[in-house]
């Protein structure tokens, strides 16, 4: 409750009080008549009508800037821990609001990350989180990234009716990307009404987020900046260095190679090992970038 009460921002869903009743604490909140990102995506209001092109985008940006504030703006850094696109909630307008701060805490402010017990939802959680209770803005950044290729897909982040070994939404998403196969990565409901370059931009913000390596996930404002087209890439190929310096390693350990059980556990939750993992830190976060890039500027 000191959370939400402290944040003030448009797209972050505000307490508008609070009351006890038969010994039960009642958060009020604003009534959205259309529902979450999820039910329009996936679930009881997806048939009603498709969101579009510009409507995805929208709440893209929004949500970004939502999730920038928490972690830069806020009186203190804040971690949501459970950004999904049931967390999303519509308006009557389809602007996009962040809701549900029952998992969120305050941000580290003397170290890199916290050590929490794992909370969450499977298909959203970042594999430092899932293995090791590390909690950075970096969990949020990986989530939000799975809200991406929900966006851009239109398929749901772990999906039992999927074939085998494509359960999950990013490890069903990786090797489109990393072979520049955009136009397979969209949702076929849009009937290729998109734009161009927004899509590129959501694709390349969407991969970076999703990295294993939570030391080359970039921070929300850098991801605001790809999806708005306000810095130009080579502005993050010569940051890059600097960036990675400043980071402590907040991801060093080595992930295991674990038994075929946990393997599989692993890949439906969308944190699946694989051979172009980027984690070495051989490997600088401008190299990473260019790579990225490459894959995600072709319209096949």
């Amino acid at each position: 409750m000191e959370i939400i009460s402290s944040l003030k921002h448009k797209s972050i869903t505000p307490l508008l009080g609070i009351c006890m009743e038969n010994n039960t604490l009642i958060s009020v909140y604003d009534y959205f008549p259309k529902g979450s990102l999820q039910e329009n995506m996936h679930g009881k209001n997806k048939d009603e009508s498709i969101l579009s092109w510009e409507v995805r985008f929208n709440v893209a940006v929004r949500i970004a800037e939502a999730l920038d504030y928490l972690h830069r703006e806020a009186l203190k850094p804040v971690i949501h821990r459970d950004v999904k696109s049931s967390n999303i909630l519509l308006s009557q307008e389809l602007e996009p609001q962040l809701s549900d701060f029952g998992l969120a805490i305050w941000g580290p402010t003397t170290s890199s990350f916290l050590i929490q017990d794992v909370v969450g939802t499977f298909g959203y959680l970042a594999p430092e989180y899932f293995m090791y209770g590390k909690v950075s803005d970096k969990i949020d950044v990986y989530a939000f990234g799975v809200v991406l290729l929900e966006l851009i897909s239109g398929r749901e982040p772990i999906s039992s009716a999927a074939s085998e070994g494509q359960e999950s939404l990013v490890v069903w998403a990786k090797p489109m990307i990393d072979r520049g196969d955009i136009k397979g990565l969209v949702d076929p409901n849009l009937e290729g009404k998109f734009d161009k370059a927004q899509l590129q931009r959501m694709v390349l913000a969407a991969s970076l987020c999703i990295t294993r390596s939570a030391r080359l996930r970039p921070k929300l404002n850098q991801i605001l900046k790809i999806l708005n087209g306000d810095e130009t890439v080579e502005y993050f190929l010569n940051s890059g260095e600097e960036y990675s310096e400043n980071q402590e390693n907040i991801d060093d350990e080595v992930y295991p190679n674990s038994s075929a059980e946990l393997h599989l556990s692993l890949a439906l939750l969308g944190v699946e090992d694989d051979s172009t993992s980027h984690s070495s830190t051989d490997h600088s976060y401008s190299e990473h970038l260019k790579e990225r890039w490459s894959r995600s500027s072709s319209f096949n």
